[in-house]
């Protein structure tokens, strides 16, 4: 109800008994309003505080997240390093690699080895060194011209 409009009608008039109950009934409405926008503002502050409170403990939430995903990337990271033996070359990697594309634990160094790389003789020989310094692999000979390169222990748990 609109209480100026209830004012205005009656303006210029004589205050009797109903026109009294009329602006009565008005104000109380009014302030029956008042009380309900009230009630709402306060239900509203305390929803508000409820509300911050989640975005706070999601936010802790999150940043312990963040530190956790952090620290096992870490994790990670460092067993890869652990995994791969320190300083080899990307020829001796190669060479690995070609082990686990065979399905192998054996490969010929003219047969397999360097036809299958491209990388020159001189590169596959320095890598194949690297690899048995590493004790990765183990040399036999089979022959007088082919030379066969065999995984050791350490070899095969690298590509397992």
């Amino acid at each position: 109800m609109d209480v100026i409009s209830i004012l205005s009608g009656v303006k210029n008039k004589v205050l009797d008994a109903k026109n009294y109950d009329l602006l009565k009934h008005a104000y109380d409405l009014q302030n029956q309003n008042i009380e309900q926008l009230k009630n709402n503002n306060e239900a509203l502050k305390e929803s508000n505080k409820l509300l911050q409170e989640r975005v706070n403990q999601l936010k802790d939430e999150n940043d312990s997240l963040i530190k956790s995903v952090n620290e096992l990337t870490q994790r990670l990271s460092q067993l890869e390093n652990d995994r791969t033996p320190a300083g080899l070359s990307k020829v001796a990697l190669a060479i690995l690699d070609l082990y686990r594309q065979r399905d192998t634990t054996d490969l010929w160094k003219e047969g397999e080895i360097i036809s299958a790389l491209n990388f020159g003789k001189i590169q596959i020989e320095c890598g194949i060194d690297e690899l048995r310094n590493a004790k990765m692999i183990a040399q036999s000979m089979a022959g007088t011209y082919d030379i066969r390169y065999s995984l050791t222990v350490k070899g095969k748990k690298y590509l397992a």
